[in-house]
This record gives C-alpha cells, sequence and structure tokens, in this order.
C-alpha cells in the first residue's frame, strides 16, 4: 500500500495526486468524523467500500506493530 501526503492550501483546498485521481475518479463520496475520512468513487457500491476498508484497517494495525517494534 501507498501513502500520499497532502496538504491544504490557503483557501482550504487539498491536492490528490494523479495516482489517486486516476484510480478514484472524478465523482468522489467523502464521509468524515473528527479524525480520518474516507473518500470513494461515488458510483461504487458500499459492500465494496467496506472489503477495501477491512484492507486498509489491517494494513493500518500492521504498521502500528511495527512503529511498537522501533
Amino acid at each position: 500500500m501507498v501513502t500520499f501526503h497532502s496538504k491544504s492550501n490557503r483557501q482550504g483546498q487539498y491536492y490528490m495526486p494523479i495516482e489517486v485521481r486516476k484510480e478514484l475518479g472524478a465523482n468522489l463520496d467523502v464521509i468524515c468524523n473528527a479524525k480520518a475520512a474516507v473518500i470513494f468513487n461515488s458510483d461504487t457500491p458500499l459492500s465494496q467500500v467496506l472489503e477495501s476498508l477491512k484492507i486498509l484497517l489491517q494494513d493500518l494495525e500492521h504498521r502500528q506493530k511495527m512503529q511498537r517494534s522501533n
């Protein structure tokens, strides 16, 4: 998995790297809470979004374990 870092500009807009734009397409939905957001193509069924989130969660848990061991 790849991690992209993005900062907002003075107007509060975020730049999305071309790799992300190509993968997700032009029409996106964003679901946010206080500390995180999920960004996905508007046409993607929620069942597929949930499956992708499970994979991302596993990756985050693995990264957390690696941080603890350092």
